[in-house]
């Protein structure tokens, strides 16, 4: 039964918080939540005043924020609900246009964790929404720390002699505010680096974010063209439903768009571009794994680092989800973890060109 007053949660399950003025999707995601291991819905609002009350009553673990509501909209409810529970994840939720791509790029630079599509106007099904909203409400859940097979030492140097031209950031929950501290610290590098994002994200999201990263970091650049040149100084985000990889033409090295199947769920997935950034910069190339759901990212790493490149993991407690970077460690790929207060320093030791990158690991 729906209603917007708090409910008892299964012992040790993710507690959600379910903020959405239709009475029909309220119910969807009650149900489908309700039958989940490990997930359990405390209470639902209509709008954002009456979820801002909601929290501080039942300090949620995850709130599924819609955007679009009467009496107080999700982006005026967005900051109260951070300050009414500080340790709780926000998950904005809307149907797919330009506009709330827009909106919702801004509510994640303001403290919201991700974002999940809601089916409208024939973009995806409901479906789809079931499966990504189930999935990132697992993958936010809190979770006991753990440390991954493979980690290494706790203290560790990369010993690196080649200059780094090319540098690849991949992510994909938690991923755009990481993504937009990281662009001040590139801007020293313009000289000789290439950069490149592959960013799980829908078509109507990567334009705006390419944008972002290119005014934050200086570069030129924007979401990447099929068959465009590849130029130092330029910054090149993989377009949502598409695969980017390299591929080297008699002008020099360009990028590759296609729609093949897709990877780990995922079009763009970050596999296909590092395997082939792997194969064309070998030595001088750098990736950083960064927070995300699943194991994406993790065989391009370590076609990178057998290709003699430099791989850097986030490390599990400031990422929203420590999956992709994770995975990295896992498998042996990652030389170093770092937190994201350390990445700059770490990403000006590497492109500077020093031998010995110190960092935790």
């Amino acid at each position: 039964m729906d209603g917007h007053e708090p409910t008892a949660g299964q012992a040790g399950a993710a507690r959600v918080m379910l903020v959405d003025d239709s009475a029909v999707v309220r119910g969807l995601m009650r149900r489908w939540i309700g039958a989940q291991a490990g997930l359990s819905v405390v209470g639902t609002a209509a709008n954002g005043a009456e979820a801002i009350e909601l929290a501080r009553k039942v300090q949620p673990d995850l709130i599924v924020l819609d955007l679009e509501m009467p009496v107080m909209d999700g982006m005026t409810a967005l900051p109260h609900l951070l300050q009414a529970v500080p340790k709780g994840k926000i998950l904005v939720a809307s149907t797919l246009s330009t506009r709330n791509a827009k909106i919702s790029l801004q509510a994640m630079s303001l403290g919201a964790t991700d974002y999940v599509a809601k089916p409208g106007s024939g973009s995806i099904s409901r479906d789809e929404f079931e499966r990504d909203l189930l999935a990132k409400l697992r993958a936010l859940g809190p979770k006991r720390p753990q440390r991954r097979a493979g980690m290494a030492k706790q203290s560790a140097n990369i010993q690196h002699t080649h200059g780094i031209t090319g540098l690849a950031l991949v992510a994909s929950t938690g991923g755009p505010p990481v993504l937009s501290q990281l662009m001040p610290h590139l801007r020293p590098f313009a000289r000789h680096l290439s950069v490149f994002v592959v960013q799980h994200m829908p078509a109507h999201f990567t334009p705006l974010l390419a944008k972002d990263l290119c005014d934050l970091s200086h570069y030129a650049g924007g979401e990447a063209v099929h068959e465009q040149a590849v130029a130092a100084g330029h910054l090149y985000v993989a377009p949502g439903d598409f695969h980017m990889r390299l591929s080297k033409r008699a002008a020099g090295l360009c990028l590759a768009l296609d729609q093949g199947p897709q990877e780990h769920f995922c079009r763009p997935a970050a596999d296909p571009f590092l395997k082939s950034f792997a194969a064309h910069y070998g030595p001088q190339g750098a990736v950083l794994v960064l927070t995300g759901m699943g194991s994406d990212g993790a065989e391009g790493a370590l076609a990178l680092r057998q290709a003699g490149g430099v791989v850097l993991a986030q490390d599990q407690d400031s990422s929203a989800v420590w999956g992709m970077p994770g995975a990295a460690v896992a498998n042996g790929s990652a030389q170093q973890v770092v937190s994201l207060a350390q990445m700059g320093d770490a990403l000006h030791r590497l492109l500077q060109g020093q031998t010995q990158i110190a960092g935790r690991a």
